[in-house]
């Protein structure tokens, strides 16, 4: 008996392994993996110091870039990160076509970010799973693994269309205020965001999307909308430490944070992506940071400066990810490349933090998966 049952385990396989070749040789895709959870990976540091190592100046800076697509479809996609934004997901199977067509052109595999956050800040409500979705703010009243389960659901929706970064969710601690008002925010209790949006984002980690929590340290309960008027907030360190707490809670399933356009007059005079001190604190629990979008033109006038300073200062102040909604090889918009790799060119102490930044980068991305056979 027992020899035959071995047999027919024999005969199982055999015909399973028959079934895979055939099928293969016929143009059949074998059935994809599980993605494995980007919180379950690490870095592979002589992979990452391997690729760091095989850029030119201008690729380097080019990882340092998420922006909108580029315009030429033939040409090489040289940003580190493509970002859908407006109505570049309404049609899903286009999407799915330029986001293969990218990856296609790409010398190094891109992030494709978006952000889904819930309720009417969902730019991927053309997907069936997702009509659904609830605002942050009804999703606090969820239990935890209600929210999780929701983040899977994200990113599963993600990852069929091609997207694998997710500028979300949202950890401001907002009782009242702008992120309040919209319902961006999960709540103004700091226990129920930390517990809410670390869910949303444990969820998108699990399903191998990488999660980018915003607006780090915290809008809390400022009034204004810092992408229209400039929004100060008079907090010394101690508080501003405290709103950043609800981020360090979900520490291990965020891949990096995004740095509001919010100036924290007493760590800085300038809007939080330009301050050197609170994108160190970003830093500190080795996340990327990433910028709030620098094309905002109201930026340029709270400084006081032309457009292509705020790309400079934005990198100065040790930003990993200059986040755009400008194509950069648009003829109306700033030279991103051109500013950048003159800068990285005028100092070494200069190119050695624009290699830390991508040496970040890429240690996101081999956590993703991204670097694997290169």
């Amino acid at each position: 008996m027992e020899d035959c049952a071995a047999m027919r385990a024999l005969l199982r396989s055999s015909l399973i392994a028959l079934t895979l070749v055939l099928s293969t040789a016929a143009g059949a895709t074998p059935p994809a993996g599980k993605p494995k959870a980007f919180h379950a990976r690490v870095p592979e540091e002589a992979r990452v110091e391997r690729v760091l190592q095989s850029l030119s100046p201008r690729e380097k800076v080019g990882q340092l870039l998420l922006a909108y697509p580029q315009i030429g479809k033939e040409n090489p996609v040289e940003v580190g990160g493509v970002l859908f934004v407006g109505g570049t997901l309404k049609k899903l199977d286009a999407a799915k076509e330029r986001i293969r067509s990218s990856s296609a052109r790409a010398k190094i595999p891109p992030f494709f970010a978006v952000d889904i956050e819930g309720g009417g800040f969902n730019r991927l409500k053309a997907h069936p799973s997702l009509k659904e979705l609830p605002l942050a703010r009804d999703m606090a009243t969820l239990a935890d693994a209600e929210v999780e389960a929701w983040g899977v659901r994200v990113g599963k929706a993600m990852r069929e269309v091609g997207l694998n970064m997710n500028l979300a969710p949202v950890f401001d601690v907002s009782p009242k205020g702008h992120m309040f008002r919209n319902g961006r925010a999960f709540s103004g209790d700091p226990e129920v965001v930390k517990q809410k949006a670390t869910a949303f984002a444990r969820g998108l980690a699990k399903a191998g999307v990488v999660s980018i929590g915003k607006h780090f340290p915290g809008y809390g309960d400022i009034d204004a909308d810092s992408d229209h008027e400039q929004a100060v907030a008079d907090w010394d360190e101690e508080r501003v430490r405290l709103e950043a707490a609800a981020f360090r809670a979900a520490d291990k399933y965020l891949g990096g944070v995004m740095l509001s356009n919010v100036v924290y007059a007493k760590l800085g005079a300038g809007p939080a992506i330009l301050e050197p001190a609170l994108v160190s604190m970003a830093h500190e629990n080795g996340w990327i940071s990433v910028t709030d979008d620098v094309a905002i033109r109201a930026l340029a006038e709270r400084i006081g400066a032309e457009r292509e300073e705020v790309v400079r200062r934005a990198f100065l102040a040790g930003n990993d990810l200059i986040l755009t909604t400008e194509p950069p090889d648009w003829s109306g918009g700033l030279d991103y490349f051109g500013i950048l790799t003159k800068l990285a060119g005028s100092d070494p102490k200069v190119a050695e933090q624009l290699d830390a930044a991508v040496r970040r980068v890429l240690r996101i991305k081999d956590r993703m998966g991204l670097l694997d056979g290169m």
